[in-house]
């Protein structure tokens, strides 16, 4: 006997409070249990559902919700850091790694007027605990998930930060880019996760300073020198 087809997910709409409904449960539950620790299940109660079949109506499927999450998250923050970056260049930006660094992190911890910001979410866009997730378990989906379709700003970001870090190797730059976004990622997952819990923020991030000691962190890791055990062991 020939297996059943998966079902089709129903068409998107914008306007669809159902749809809704079980993406902002489906990330609520993500951002606290990660994505393996969450069922359909679960998500369809955490939504309100009394139709138990109603994600697989809308999504097909648990993997095909996680997708569109992911593509919405960097849907969002394509948008936001490109809009940030026609402006700052239009001014004849950007001029220093800071400028590039503070975008990105302002971005994500962007305030209730941006029109993609969640209002029953913490803070910001909410999604970068599970984008961290996605990023550390589940990274084949997550890249096949955003291609290369909503990276223009990421890449024209990197792209000023290399300009900007010039001076250094471009091995070295590489190497702390990438410790860079996981670093700052990461960070963000947690600035996140305390202003669910305390909506001051708490002792850490609660301090009006927070976000600009988090620039500084980061740029002094990539703008520090050269250090004579790195450049010992640099090929070439």
């Amino acid at each position: 006997m020939s297996a059943e087809p998966a079902p089709l997910a129903a068409e998107p709409t914008q306007t669809d409070p159902t749809r809704e409904k079980l993406k902002l449960a489906a990330l609520r539950l993500f951002s606290t249990r990660g994505i393996d620790g969450v069922s359909v299940r679960n998500i369809v109660t955490e939504a309100g559902m009394r139709n138990g079949a109603s994600l697989h109506y809308y999504f097909g499927s648990k993997e095909g919700l996680i997708r569109e999450l992911v593509v919405e998250a960097a849907q969002r923050s394509d948008r936001a850091r490109n809009a940030r970056l026609d402006v700052m260049e239009a001014e004849g930006g950007p001029e220093r790694v800071a400028d590039i660094v503070r975008l990105l992190l302002e971005v994500e911890t962007t305030g209730a007027g941006d029109p993609d910001a969640h209002r029953s979410l913490p803070i910001g866009f909410g999604h970068m605990r599970f984008i961290v997730a996605m990023q550390i378990n589940h990274r084949a989906m997550f890249l096949d998930a955003v291609g290369d379709r909503w990276r223009s700003s990421y890449m024209r970001c990197i792209d000023h930060l290399r300009r900007l870090m010039a001076p250094l190797p471009a091995a070295v730059i590489s190497q702390r880019l990438a410790h860079m976004v996981l670093f700052m990622n990461t960070s963000l997952a947690v600035r996140e996760a305390a202003f669910e819990a305390d909506p001051t923020g708490g002792g850490l991030w609660g301090k009006p300073y927070a976000l600009d000691c988090l620039v500084e962190s980061l740029c002094g890791a990539l703008e520090a020198p050269l250090s004579p055990e790195v450049a010992a062991v640099l090929p070439g």
